[in-house]
Formats: C-alpha cells, structure tokens, sequence
C-alpha cells in the first residue's frame, strides 16, 4: 500500500522552521524530523535571514505570521526569496484568509495554525513537486 509517509522518505528538501511559539516548533521539528526531514529551528527572524544567507543547502521556509505583526514573517519570506529564487514558502498563521495576498510570496500556502506536522509534510511534498515540474 502507497503511503504519504513511503512517498515524502525519498527525497526530503531541508526545512528552515521559524514557529510562532516555543512549544509549537518543537513539536513540529519532531513531527518533521520523524518523516525524514533535516529540519532547522530559529526563534527569530533575524536568525533566521543568517540561516538562510549562510546555508544554501535550505529549500523550504515555514514561518508563522501573526496578524499583529505580518510585516516580520512576510519581511523574512520576501528576503529568502531575493536570495535564492527557488526557495519554497509556507505561511502558517492562526487566520490564514487575513494575510494580504498582495503581500505574499508568489506560490507559497498558507497552512491554518494549529496544524499536525503530517498536514505541513504534505504541503511541503505538494510545493516541492510543483516547483520539480516547473523546473523540468
């Protein structure tokens, strides 16, 4: 029998993970790691441009945006996408439909928070795919 799990084993892209609390990253770094993802944490936006700019090895961002302050998460997007257009983005955030599309990155989900870290794997396997076919 085809599972979600067999399939994302294969290949699976680093994670850069800039969670919106403590608690949720560890959780979802466990949950991530468990489906064979090499995942980094930050707890800070800053940390997380150095990540990026240091560590070309990263495909996929997940950063969470709270509504009371957007700017931080799609800020943090935005740049990783400047250094390295073939990044992968996924937004989470606690009201998915209130971030600004305008302000997003071009082609990054938004994943409703709280979410299980299987929900996040198969986000991440479908935009990973995506951008495979483009670049084929």
């Amino acid at each position: 029998m085809f599972s979600l799990r067999a399939s994302v084993m294969a290949r699976q892209p680093p994670v850069l993970l800039v969670p919106g609390d403590r608690l949720t990253g560890l959780l979802t770094k466990r949950g991530l790691e468990g489906y064979g993802y090499d995942v980094l944490t930050t707890s800070s936006v800053e940390e997380a441009l150095d990540l990026l700019r240091t560590n070309a090895r990263i495909s996929v961002l997940v950063v969470d945006v709270k509504l009371e302050n957007t700017s931080a998460g799609l800020a943090l997007a935005k740049a990783a996408r400047m250094a390295d257009p073939k990044v992968n983005v996924v937004y989470t955030c606690g009201i998915p439909h209130r971030l600004p599309e305008r302000e997003k990155v071009r082609g990054a989900p938004c994943l409703r928070t709280p979410y299980h870290p299987h929900q996040l794997v198969g986000v991440i396997a479908q935009i990973s795919n995506r951008h495979e076919a483009h670049a084929a």
